[in-house]
């Protein structure tokens, strides 16, 4: 009797919802999603990772979006599960695991090994379904200054410089992935600062916040470079999200009064690929782009 209770229970849940692919006409209504968890992302965000995978979301019978997640492929055999995100008003009923094994075999029907950076709270649920644990990665906030770039060793990014900054991500990510640095070059309020030939930091607009990433350096003392300059230059509520490993330059981040807002767990359901670059990965793009 009770098996039949819960059979007819998931079957009255499902009859509440139905699953689709999310079109770019629809990702404005993503954003209520957003906003009600307090995350960073901007419909920009959203037409990307659409047009470089596949989304999915659940409305429900009023056909009001609900729950959204995200499969974003890389050529390299793998791929990250994001923008796991779920209505307060319609939690705990199933919607994040159907929607979490539904881009998981996305993913493996085509080859590619799942990753994802997740929070601390849903780190048990991930390996629970086999998930293993990589680094971990904290998120910094704080308050940038918004003066003017001093000069010296640091210089903005030009067009000439754009195809260096593709080849030197794509190096330390182990994957290609020059449309999206191009999309965070060429949005409005973005910027890019470059240090020698094989440093730099990228800068974008968030919803609350200015996102920082990637950040790639040759040495952490090189990573606090650049991201002074980058702190003297965004005015206003600063986000990145740091490996955890990088001891130097949490310890600066921290003495610059810099808060921890939340940490994240690289796990992978496979092989974890390297995303180390011999030393140089530091900030990451973002948990929903690795």
């Amino acid at each position: 009797m009770a098996n039949q209770r819960s059979l007819k229970c998931a079957m009255a849940i499902t009859e509440q919802y139905d699953q689709h692919t999310l079109t770019l006409d629809s990702i404005p209504e993503t954003m209520a999603l957003v906003e009600e968890a307090g995350w960073n992302q901007v419909e920009a965000d959203w037409r990307l990772m659409c047009s470089l995978g596949d989304a999915a979301i659940i409305r429900d019978t009023g056909k009001t979006l609900v729950a959204s997640a995200l499969s974003l492929p890389y050529p390299a055999g793998f791929g990250w599960v994001s923008m796991v995100l779920v209505s307060l008003a319609h939690r705990r009923k199933g919607l994040a695991t159907r929607l979490l094994k539904d881009r998981i075999d996305w993913l493996m029907q085509r080859d590619c090994v799942p990753l994802l950076d997740a929070t601390e709270q849903g780190e048990p649920v991930y390996a629970a379904l086999g998930f293993k644990r990589g680094d971990t990665i904290t998120r910094w906030q704080g308050v940038g200054a918004g003066g003017p770039l001093s000069g010296g060793r640091i210089a903005e990014a030009g067009a000439q410089d754009h195809a260096r900054i593709r080849e030197l991500d794509s190096a330390i990510f182990s994957a290609e992935r020059s449309v999206l640095i191009d999309d965070f070059l060429n949005r409005p309020n973005s910027s890019c600062l470059v240090l020698g030939e094989k440093s730099f930091v990228i800068t974008r607009r968030g919803r609350r916040a200015t996102q920082f990433g990637p950040l790639v350096a040759t040495t952490q003392e090189d990573a606090i470079a650049l991201l002074d300059a980058a702190l003297a230059t965004v005015e206003g509520p600063v986000f990145f999200d740091l490996f955890d490993k990088r001891t130097e330059l949490a310890a600066y981040v921290a003495a610059r009064g810099f808060e921890k807002q939340r940490g994240f767990v690289r796990m992978s359901l496979g092989a974890m690929p390297d995303f180390d670059g011999n030393g140089r990965a530091m900030i990451i793009a973002g948990p929903e782009y690795g």
